[in-house]
């Protein structure tokens, strides 16, 4: 057997030294969970060298055996792990080991052993010799045991890992198996050497072309240095020749000038004396004007003075006006004042009267009834002094009698009277609150109705107002309605128009084009060295260069531009990936750029550079310069024609327009291809057609259906009226509402008040009536004893009791005392009104007086204004006369000055012929002059020009050094010539600086020549060799710059045939390189490819399907399959073709589990340990993998599985069953032997 038995020591969950093992071709690790099945795992990797982190620990030294001994009782879950009690364990091993017994195909058996202590420390013996890790791993190599790869196991978990891994992982995966892995490095560093001597010879044969190019460059420049000299020969010449055919002619107009202004001369002698008559005559005429004029003057500021003076009367005139309209305002309501005043003395007097009338009535009245009384009591019972005398004992001793009783009356009957006035007082308060509160109630019932009456107008006017302002509004809003819709429409049909008027409309971005900017986005993201698209990056400096730039740019447009040439293969490597489509990179470290003709910048007018028609950051200049190179953007086709042609320059030349003319002279024209333009179809145009007409008759329906605008006018005239008549409706209501609260609030006080009055008013009534009574019993008692006195007194006076004498007598006093009181009452008020009648009536005479006598000064003021009035009217009158007489003396004497003023018009229209003559004469010599003066001004410019430029005019006479390079203007002047006496003058003397020009240069034609035309030939020739001058532009050191790029261009070449050998060698090595990467890869690959097919149908295989799945592998990439992924692909029975991701998870295990088969069949390793693979799987599957596993085990392939699943391990060779022993907190382990049950 391969891996005969494993011993451990104090390693994880094992405690002390344990045997495990021996182990068969086919063996089953079985025990409950927590036993340590995977301890078991972790010592057979920890002992092939595995690192710590794939050992479920994150340190060696957490392998060491850290248990306790349990105390009774003490027993952990079975579910919990034995490594999670470490920490709380109080173990004393230091070290743990590990040893593994192997035996090889030759029976040799091999000891590898792996000891691992507490401090860290890491110890390795190989047959009980310490050996390094190198020598270790180096004999497990040569054994085929791979610990990188980890071909000899699989982790709990790996298969699911195995199963959803990426293509990259799975290529990496076999890189590690077939060892192409270790040849990376040196394939990373060849391809680096290669990348650099390529970039280098690509460099030196760039550098060689373009010297190549400067050389070819200077040598054009030369001979066009050549020909720009002759054309400037030619121009210099050409500018002779005009100079002097303008200075012969010059000279000829001066002197014409001149001989006309002598011939002038003597016509201006006639004139002037001619002029001289007529102004002696116009001034006799003006001084005639002169006095006429001021005759007029003088009567004219006569009638200014007296109409001043007359002005001045008026404001006086106005005053006395406003005065005695002012008086007669003001004794008119003295007049009305005084007979209101008098009306009311009337009525006072008569008022004093009746008054006095009354007031004697009265006082009759008293005296008659005073009389009456007198008469009355003479007829009442009288007694004589004997009987008043004993009438006076008898009451005193009546007095006497029963005093307590009256005195207790007495104070009764006071009482009465006090509580009679009490209850008359309240009595009377309570019907003044009986009386008011029915009034209020009246005033509340009516209030409330006003109240109702207003709120149901209120709410009817709010309803109308409500109607119309929603009339309104509707209208308004049908009116904003119908003017959006009209507004959409125009704008819909505006584009519509623009649509049809467009050819080249952008259609609507194509969903190709949308993944296309998705995927340009996503490198941006995902690759930072992606700068964008070169359109994105570039900017035209005006509109009108975009099409020029659009074309110019042509496939690089969409180009992308990268920092680096590996940054461009990934992107290329991700489109691929993502089936994304393809896409152009511009890497800025490797692009070749030609270096730019800087002729070309000013090469002709209307050209330019490309380059300098866009803006762009300077870190994608290259980028730019490759995009654009030496293209040149010309304003018009005729610039680009004589750039091609006319120059025969090879370069690319793009008008504004979008038209090329290319290097080989091709001329592409037309729209241009790059521009946002759009291809109609006609069915497109049809229903643009249909749209444009349902447009305009939606338009014609919205202009039927439009409100009008006078609507609105009604609506707002009756919001406004019943906005108003709302308003007042409210003041109404408010203040019947006030008025009710107030109502309210006295009802309610009134109410309060009778309810506190009334009780009152009713306990007064009853101890009033309690009163009356007691006062009744005492007065029976009293008048009992009262009788029995007078008993004798009653029948001699023949009375039926004293009280009835006393009654009678004392009736008669009182209504005599109150008879005599109520006369004395009326008369002390009338009196007293009378009194107050009369001052009021002296108080009004007093008034009527003091206005009598106001009225009297207002009319004698009146008179007097009215007298002063008359005597300024007559003033204003004699100024009026006397300024009517001035103004029919001024009128004679205007006359006389229009007759003067005639005269002289006619003496200035004939003076006037005579000066225009004249001054005709002067301005011709004037002119003539001034042209002379014009004349040798341009000469002297010419002359200067000439020294300046230092053109060699050919001279008879004089010198250029004469001419002074400014113009003396005070020189000038002083050459002017006055007049003679005589009347004439002279042709002006101009400065010729004593140069005479020889002229037999000019041919006779063109002397004879001298119009403007002439001029322009002489002007358009000179220009035409100017601007053929100006566009060439010539290096005039061409020659000095061609030898030193000659020498230059020797020595580039000998370095670009170094390159070039530097480059193939290092090609030769990294070909050599890949080629064994290739082959090693390759080899497992083909390996495993072949095999995982039959791997998986032996493993999917059964009744239903016996011939089992399909899985395959497939490679990205071909040529170099390392650098890409590797799909797999897996197939269950009965199934159709699904992604690995969308298999259930038992599918997924199965595959993983075929492809680490076919992966493990490829050099495999003696042997094959895998720790629960089975856990996703169910029973039939268990079952074929466990048929599988049964099949492919022999002598030299063992396989170890830990499983849980009965369905697996029961046809194992042999049992490994591990679990806890408790007593010492530790895992342990028995061996049973299987083979002994096979029947």
């Amino acid at each position: 057997m391969p891996l005969v038995r494993i011993e451990v020591c104090d390693f994880k969950s094992y405690r002390g030294h344990q045997v495990i093992g021996p182990f068969g071709t086919f063996t089953s690790v079985i025990g409950p969970n927590g036993a340590g099945k995977s301890n078991l795992m972790d010592a057979i990797s920890f002992v092939l060298g595995v690192k710590s982190a794939q050992l479920r620990s994150s340190q060696l030294k957490d392998l060491v055996y850290r248990g306790r001994r349990l105390a009774l009782g003490d027993e952990p879950s079975m579910e919990e792990d034995p490594e999670e009690n470490d920490t709380q364990g109080e173990g004393t091993a230091q070290k743990a080991w590990v040893l593994a017994v192997y035996e090889d195909k030759n029976g040799k058996e091999w000891k590898y052993q792996r000891t691992i202590s507490t401090t860290g420390n890491s110890e390795y013996r190989l047959n009980g010799k310490v050996v390094t890790y190198q020598a270790y791993n180096h004999a497990l190599e040569q054994q085929n045991i791979l610990v990188k790869a980890k071909n000899f196991l699989v982790f709990q978990g790996d298969v699911e890992a195995v199963a959803s891994q990426s293509p990259k992982d799975l290529s990496r995966l076999i890189e590690q198996i077939s060892g192409s892995l270790e040849l990376a490095p040196e394939y990373e560093q060849a391809k680096a050497q290669q990348d650099r001597a390529t970039e280098n010879a690509t460099f030196n044969f760039t550098k060689r072309r373009g010297i190549a190019g400067e050389i070819k460059q200077f040598k054009e420049q030369k001979s066009e240095a050549d020909r720009f000299e002759k054309l400037c020969a030619e121009r210099d010449a050409l500018i002779l020749q005009r100079l002097l055919w303008k200075l012969y002619h010059i000279e000829e107009k001066i002197q014409d000038n001149v001989k006309a202004i002598k011939s002038q001369n003597e016509e201006l002698v006639g004139l002037r004396m001619e002029q001289k008559e007529h102004d002696e005559k116009l001034g006799a005429a003006r001084e005639e004007q002169a006095k006429a004029r001021s005759d007029v003057s003088k009567r004219e500021r006569r009638i200014k003075k007296q109409e001043k003076a007359l002005e001045a009367q008026q404001p006086s005139m106005v005053a006395l006006e406003a005065q005695i309209a002012h008086s007669e305002r003001r004794l008119k309501s003295a007049k009305d004042l005084a007979e209101t005043i008098r009306r009311d003395e009337e009525k006072q007097e008569e008022k004093l009267g009746r008054l006095q009338k009354e007031l004697e009535t009265v006082k009759k009245a008293a005296n008659a009834a005073q009389e009456a009384s007198r008469k009355a009591s003479s007829h009442t019972l009288a007694l004589s002094e004997e009987s008043l005398e004993e009438y006076r004992k008898l009451k005193a001793i009546a007095n006497v009698e029963q005093i307590g009783a009256r005195q207790q009356l007495e104070t009764l009957r006071r009482e009465e009277k006090t509580h009679g006035r009490a209850l008359a007082g309240v009595s009377e308060k309570v019907s003044q609150f009986d009386g008011r509160k029915q009034k209020l109630d009246e005033e509340k019932a009516s209030s409330t109705e006003k109240k109702t009456e207003l709120v149901e107008k209120l709410e009817s006017l709010q309803d109308d107002l409500r109607r119309a302002k929603r009339e309104l509004e509707n209208a308004q809003s049908e009116r904003t309605r119908v003017t959006k819709l009209e507004t959409e429409i125009n704008e819909k049909l505006q584009e519509c128009h623009v649509k049809l008027l467009q050819a080249g409309v952008d259609q609507k971005e194509s969903e190709k084009e949308a993944k296309r900017k998705e995927t340009f986005a996503s490198l941006q993201r995902i690759f930072p060295g992606v700068r964008g698209r070169v359109i994105d990056l570039c900017q035209p400096t005006q509109r009108k260069y975009e099409t020029a730039v659009s074309v110019i740019l042509g496939r690089n447009i969409d180009a992308l531009v990268v920092d680096h040439e590996k940054t461009g293969i990934d992107c290329i490597e991700f489109l691929r990936n993502q089936r994304a489509g393809q896409a152009t990179f511009i890497p800025l470290d490797t692009i070749q750029v030609k270096p730019v003709n800087d002729k070309f910048r000013s090469f002709a007018k209307g050209a330019r550079l490309a380059l300098d028609c866009i803006q762009f950051e300077p870190a994608v200049e290259r980028a730019m310069h490759h995009a654009c190179g030496n293209a040149l953007v010309c304003d018009t086709m005729e610039v680009a024609r004589y750039v091609c042609y006319d120059k025969g320059q090879e370069v690319k030349a793009v008008t504004l327009e979008g038209t090329i003319i290319h290097k080989s002279g091709l001329i592409t024209g037309g729209r241009s291809t790059h521009s946002n333009n759009k291809n109609w179809e006609e069915k497109d145009i049809q229903g643009l057609h249909r749209l444009r007409d349902s447009l305009f008759a939606e338009l014609r329906d919205l202009n039927k259906s439009k409100p009008r605008g006078k609507a609105d006018e009604h609506f707002i005239a009756e919001i406004n009226r019943l906005e108003s008549t709302l308003l007042i409706v409210k003041d109404d209501l408010t203040a019947c509402e006030h008025k009710l609260t107030g109502v309210n609030d006295e009802l309610k006080h009134i109410i309060q008040e009778l309810k506190r009055h009334r009780p009152e008013q009713t306990k007064l009534e009853s101890s009033h009536r309690r009163l009356q009574k007691k006062i009744e019993e005492l007065a029976s008692v009293v008048n009992t004893a009262e009788d029995k006195i007078f008993a004798g007194f009653c029948r001699k006076i023949k009375v039926k009791d004293i009280r009835e004498y006393e009654e009678r007598q004392l009736k008669a006093s009182q209504d005599e005392s109150e008879a005599r009181l109520r006369f004395d009452t009326q008369i002390a008020r009338l009196t007293h009104q009378t009194k107050f009648e009369e001052d009021s009536l002296r108080t009004i005479q007093e008034r009527l007086q003091a206005l009598v006598a106001t009225s009297n000064e207002h009319t004698a003021a009146l008179t007097k204004l009215a007298a002063s009035k008359a005597t300024a009217q007559a003033d204003i009158d004699q100024a009026q006369n006397a300024i009517e007489a001035l103004q029919e003396e001024l009128q004679g004497f205007q006359e006389d000055l229009e007759e003067k003023t005639s005269a002289l018009d006619d003496v200035k229209r004939t003076a006037s012929k005579a000066s225009k003559a004249l001054d005709k004469a002067l301005k011709d010599i004037a002119a003539k002059n001034d042209e002379i003066e014009k004349l040798a001004s341009e000469r002297s410019g010419i002359y200067r020009k000439c020294r300046l430029e230092e053109i060699a005019l050919p001279l008879d006479q004089g010198s250029l050094s004469d001419v002074a390079m400014e113009e003396n203007l005070q020189d000038d002047m002083a050459m002017d010539e006055d007049e003679d006496e005589d009347g004439t003058q002279r042709p002006k003397m101009v400065q010729d600086y004593g140069i005479e020009v020889d002229f037999t240069l000019l041919e006779e034609d063109e002397r004879q020549d001298g119009s403007a035309e002439a001029g322009s030939e002489f002007d358009s020739s000179i220009a035409k060799l100017a601007s053929e001058i100006e566009r060439m532009a010539p290096n005039m050191k061409a020659m000095e710059r061609l030898d030193d790029v000659q020498s230059k261009l020797a020595e580039t070449e000998k370095e670009a045939d170094k390159a070039r050998k530097d480059s193939k060698h290092a090609r030769d090595e990294f070909n050599d390189v890949r080629k064994r990467r290739c082959d090693l890869f390759n080899s497992a690959y083909q390996h495993i490819s072949d095999t995982i097919d039959q791997v998986y149908k032996d493993l999917t295989k059964g009744k239903s399907a016996p011939m089992g799945g399909v899985a395959y592998l497939s490679l990205e990439d071909t040529e170099e399959p390392y650098l890409s992924g590797i799909k797999y692909h897996a197939m269950p029975p009965m199934k159709r073709f699904r992604d690995m991701e969308q298999l259930s998870g038992g599918e997924k295990t199965v595959a993983a589990l075929a492809l680490l088969f076919a992966i493990h069949s490829y050099q495999p390793s003696p042997f094959f340990v895998l720790d629960e693979v089975d856990a996703a799987l169910d029973n039939t599957n268990v079952a074929k993998i466990a048929n599988y596993i049964r099949n492919q085990a022999s002598d030299k392939f063992q396989f170890i599985v830990i499983s849980l699943k009965g369905s697996l391990y029961e046809r194992g060779s042999s049992l490994v069953g591990i679990y806890r022993d408790q007593d010492v907190n530790s895992s342990r382990t028995m061996t049973l032997e299987l083979t002994q049950y096979d029947t």
